[in-house]
């Protein structure tokens, strides 16, 4: 098991991709030759097949991909745009996937000049992101934006399926739910728990299917210091920045299902909806905690 099963098993065919139907059909048309484009991959989750998704593109398609990765020191700034990634967009290879990943972590100036070499490639730019509004609009003009929903958890629990029965395991359903529910959405990360999970003795599976299962966060503080004490700036620092998504959602199943007064929970209900709402349109984390602590202690 040294090998990566997120990596070992990733979809190589639209046929395998799950989710996404949305987008599914245009992609279809590209491999049966309509025109390809330069893309913006957005989500705010991660695990949505972003990655997964140019993959299947340059190999069905037979292009060369390139993988660059903005959230590293080397890659986010204008002098790799303009000394390492220009020069190779003006080779003649047209059948080539530029692909770089978190392309959000960009400085503001190598925004600047990825527009220019975008406009003169030859060949084709998929950018990911999880935050769109930290991406330029000048960039977002020159690609076309498709945004990755969070993976249902019928979709997540076929693939695990799957990749358990490839690797000769057969665990039980019972426990792949609690690996999907503990991974809400983020399909990469569920595999690597499952591997995780077969790589320890049975006996301590179920304490490590506990272990990923356990609160996020103090609930029943962030609720209290929100709707009793009025303390949001406290409260937001309770809530964190890690899995912002996942954070309110265990916020709110706390809240729902305690003994609160039905006025609260409504309060909750709204409080939660616009929350993730705001994440699915790219509201930046920052406000959307804060508006969320905010909205509770009204």
């Amino acid at each position: 098991m040294k090998q990566v099963w997120a990596t070992k098993h990733r979809p190589t065919t639209l046929d395998e991709f799950v989710g996404q139907e949305h987008i599914a059909s245009e992609f279809e048309g590209i491999l049966d030759g309509k025109p390809m484009q330069h893309y913006i991959f957005y989500s705010v989750e991660a695990g949505t097949g972003k990655t997964s998704l140019a993959h299947i593109l340059a190999t069905q398609l037979g292009y060369h991909i390139h993988m660059y990765n903005a959230s590293s020191k080397r890659q986010r700034g204008i002098e790799f745009i303009e000394e390492e990634l220009a020069p190779m967009t003006r080779l003649g290879q047209w059948e080539t996937i530029y692909f770089l990943d978190e392309a959000d972590q960009l400085t503001p100036a190598a925004q600047s000049a990825l527009k220019g070499v975008i406009e003169g490639a030859q060949g084709y730019f998929i950018l990911t992101c999880n935050d769109l509004s930290k991406l330029s609009p000048w960039l977002q003009s020159r690609c076309q934006v498709r945004q990755f929903k969070p993976l249902a958890s019928s979709e997540m629990f076929f693939r695990l399926h799957k990749v358990d029965a490839a690797e000769g395991f057969t665990t039980s359903n019972d426990d792949l739910d609690a690996i999907i529910s503990a991974n809400e959405g983020d399909l990469r990360n569920a595999i690597n728990a499952l591997q995780a999970y077969h790589s320890i003795s049975p006996d301590a599976r179920g304490q490590f299917l506990r272990s990923i299962s356990e609160p996020v966060v103090d609930a029943a503080r962030i609720l209290t210091l929100c709707i009793k004490e009025s303390r949001v700036e406290e409260a937001v620092k309770l809530m964190g920045q890690d899995n912002l998504r996942r954070t309110i959602d265990a916020v709110f199943q706390y809240g729902v299902s305690s003994p609160a007064k039905s006025q609260s929970k409504l309060l909750l209900v709204d409080a939660a909806t616009q929350a993730q709402r705001d994440l699915l349109s790219g509201v930046d984390e920052h406000y959307v905690v804060w508006d969320f602590c905010r909205r509770l202690a009204e």
